[in-house]
């Protein structure tokens, strides 16, 4: 039987799966994206990643296009925050990554974060509800250090939360459950 990620947590709450803390950390997460495997060709995943900004979902053809689209969201927000700056090569080394569009100039006006000007702004959207034709994954990363990912996921077909400690091994998370 497959429950909408809310009613996951719930029951991981009462089996004692999780803390009331934990359950309620993940679920509110700023930076939940919920990634939906439509496709599997030529051994690589298509789908979209959804994330609770926008009424779009992000389309990618393949994994590696994933990651780094999910990247460039982090980015984007600026949470959860890099703790290596991207190396380019060619580019003025000068630039910050803050001046590639992003609103650059709210950045010491306040105290707030990226994310939370972009929540105000746009508002937040329900994600829970997606679903992929092969299989939906929720996602939250936690970290960004030793230039990887670090953070947990939730697969909503068995409704089976696994931590991961590298974009590497999330991506063998999600080849394990597909692969089932």
């Amino acid at each position: 039987m497959i429950y909408d990620f809310e009613e996951f947590l719930k029951r991981q709450l009462i089996a004692g799966g999780f803390t009331m803390s934990e359950a309620k950390q993940m679920l509110f997460a700023r930076n939940l994206i919920c990634v939906c495997i439509d496709d599997n060709e030529n051994a690589d995943y298509q789908g979209q990643m959804w994330h609770q900004y926008s009424d779009d979902p992000v389309p990618f053809s393949g994994i590696y296009e994933f990651l780094v689209a999910a990247d460039d969201l982090f980015d984007t927000w600026d949470f959860p925050q890099r703790s290596l700056e991207r190396r380019e090569f060619g580019h003025d080394m000068t630039e910050d990554h803050r001046d590639k569009g992003f609103p650059s100039a709210n950045y010491n006006s306040s105290d707030e974060l990226v994310i939370d000007k972009i929540q105000k702004q746009s508002g937040t959207r329900n994600i829970q509800g997606k679903r992929g034709k092969l299989g939906t994954f929720i996602i939250q990363v936690v970290y960004r250090q030793h230039a990887t990912w670090q953070g947990h996921v939730i697969n909503t077909e068995t409704n089976e939360k696994s931590d991961f400690i590298s974009a590497l091994e999330l991506v063998r998370i999600i080849d394990a459950a597909l692969l089932k």
